[in-house]
């Protein structure tokens, strides 16, 4: 038994040493809830830790850990003490303390930590970010490290890909080199076509009928009716004045043509 859990023990932690760059010695990071835990069947985590691991281990605490195990009252002093006794690591919140979760969260951000808590919210959410090994106790005293989560395994496949896969600038090396060695033809760039000045269109450049119509036009008028004049290109008819004569001047024409009339006959 003990046999096959070292062995899936260091099948998991090669999985992050490859993967997520952890190294020796180990860093675990211990809140109140997983102490409190193994103060209670009096497990002796750092031992514990050392021979689960068989490996270099180091178990870290916050202050905001400590602080919020403080504030849970009088029954929890001893794991307060308990967690005292560990190296505390400087999270920068020693003005503003955090709850501990809270700080977990912002410590595994920046180094490998390998995270030993007993709350259930924080282990999902262990599980659910790539990078972070989740430690337990299992039924309140086994200690067990938990199998890297399927996020967790995509996320390794991820990174594999891009180790393996060439970038852009390596390939314009190569490339480059076998231009050199005469392994491979340069690149012709492809040039393009200066645009010729298009020609005008055709139908605009045709004179319009209209003006060609008004000036036939006004030809013929002038050659028909020479009394006409121009005035600013409208061609205009001379009018005539009318002499408008009084009634008596009219009677007196009409009865001097009815005598000549009669004389004649």
């Amino acid at each position: 038994m003990k046999i096959t859990k070292h062995k899936k023990t260091r099948k998991y932690m090669s999985f992050y040493i490859n993967n997520f760059g952890f190294r020796e010695p180990l860093l675990v990071l211990i809140d109140g809830s997983f102490c409190h835990a193994a103060y209670k069947v009096r497990l002796q985590i750092e031992e514990q830790l050392k021979k689960y691991f068989q490996c270099e281990v180091r178990a870290i605490v916050t202050a905001c850990i400590i602080t919020e195990t403080d504030n849970l009252g009088p029954a929890f002093i001893g794991t307060s003490q308990l967690l005292k006794k560990f190296l505390v690591h400087r999270c920068g919140h020693e003005k503003r303390p955090l709850d501990g979760g809270a700080c977990i969260k912002t410590m595994t951000k920046s180094c490998h930590y390998i995270v030993a808590t007993q709350d259930r919210a924080l282990q999902e959410w262990v599980r659910g970010n790539p990078g972070i090994p989740l430690f337990y106790l299992h039924n309140g005293s086994v200690p067990t490290l938990v199998q890297p989560s399927e996020v967790h395994r995509q996320a390794a496949a991820d990174g594999q890909k891009n180790r393996v896969g060439i970038r852009e600038l390596d390939q314009k090396m190569i490339q480059a080199l076998k231009v050199k060695e005469g392994i491979a033809a340069p690149e012709t760039p492809v040039r393009k076509k200066p645009k010729k000045p298009k020609n005008p269109n055709p139908l605009s450049c045709k004179k319009s009928k209209k003006k060609k119509n008004d000036a036939t036009n006004e030809r013929n008028e002038s050659e028909r009716n020479p009394a006409t004049v121009r005035d600013s290109g409208i061609v205009k008819k001379k009018s005539r004045k009318r002499i408008k004569l009084p009634k008596h001047v009219i009677e007196h024409l009409r009865k001097s043509n009815g005598v000549q009339n009669t004389e004649s006959n």
